[in-house]
């Protein structure tokens, strides 16, 4: 996106290299999220997803809280990034312009393993980690795709970002959350994990 002032580009452009920590789980909602007329629900409809990312190398740094339904279209699949917020400007102007995200500024602050999320009308949430049970090592290294979808249903975008880590077992509980969320039955996400740290690479979307 050009600088209106003739100026620099006022984001980086694709693909945004990255290296951090990441968390992700499922949480129970009380009733299905609306789904645009484009997609299909893929798997359990009284689930949503959350992620917490922390940008610490790369392109930009920055944190990240996003969250939505895991969809379908066609053969592809992943999550419909609904609702997303970063704490760095030119990650959001990014965001909107390359890939269809409707990121939105908000306030990270890390107190140990909690953290609260909050923007101008006040908390968002707030998340705490603890490392979970069973072996590390039984969990296999990564590379994957981390796929997503952002855009429109007229202009619908596909987000194949790659990642490469190891997951841990690390348990993620929602112990606020505002009422301008999703409802959601309790806080505990099932499942639950972290991959930390990770590389990631996200390229420019794909129109599907």
């Amino acid at each position: 996106m050009p600088d209106p002032t003739g100026g620099q580009p006022s984001h980086p452009p694709a693909p945004w290299v990255s290296r951090g920590e990441m968390w992700f789980g499922l949480l129970p909602v009380r009733r299905p999220p609306d789904l645009p007329p484009d997609l299909r629900p893929l798997g359990p409809r009284d689930r949503i997803a959350v992620g917490v990312v922390r940008y610490r190398e790369g392109t930009l740094r920055y944190d990240e809280l996003a969250l939505g339904p895991l969809v379908r279209r066609g053969r592809r699949a992943g999550l419909l990034i609904q609702r997303i917020w970063v704490d760095d400007d030119a990650s959001v102007r990014g965001g909107r312009a390359i890939w269809g995200l409707p990121k939105e500024p908000a306030e990270f602050t890390w107190t140990g393993d909690s953290l609260r999320v909050g923007d101008d009308g006040g908390t968002l949430a707030r998340i705490t980690f603890r490392p979970g049970r069973g072996p590390l090592s039984a969990l296999p290294p990564l590379p994957a795709v981390l796929p997503g979808f952002g855009g429109t249903p007229g202009r619908r975008l596909f987000i194949a970002g790659r990642l490469a880590g190891r997951p841990r077992r690390e348990a993620m509980t929602v112990t606020e959350w505002s009422d301008r969320l999703p409802p959601l039955r309790h806080g505990r996400a099932r499942p639950s994990l972290a991959v930390r740290p990770f590389r990631m690479t996200v390229p420019g979307p794909v129109r599907c």
